[in-house]
């Protein structure tokens, strides 16, 4: 998308900086990338249900972070050393 021109076009052709500095737009590449990005499919979980993603964000996102907690702690104590009694 940073390769877009000013009137919507794309740039074909890059220098070594890797910008477009002096090109032409193409209308062949133009209109490739605008297939590719229409075609790009919008992934969801739940196609059907109407309610927000953060919801499912904070659904999957939560004992996301619970197990990698509890992972943590365990991983820590396994680490700590152990006092004997003397």
């Amino acid at each position: 998308m940073a390769m877009q021109g000013p009137d919507g076009g794309f740039h074909a052709r890059y220098d070594q900086a890797g910008t477009y500095a002096g090109t032409m737009e193409n209308a062949e590449t133009s209109s490739i990338r605008i297939i590719a990005l229409n075609s790009t499919p919008t992934f969801r979980i739940f196609p059907r249900v109407a309610f927000p993603s953060w919801i499912v964000h904070v659904f999957i996102g939560l004992p996301v972070a619970g197990v990698a907690a509890v992972v943590t702690v365990l991983v820590l104590e396994r680490r700590k050393p152990k006092l004997t009694q003397q």
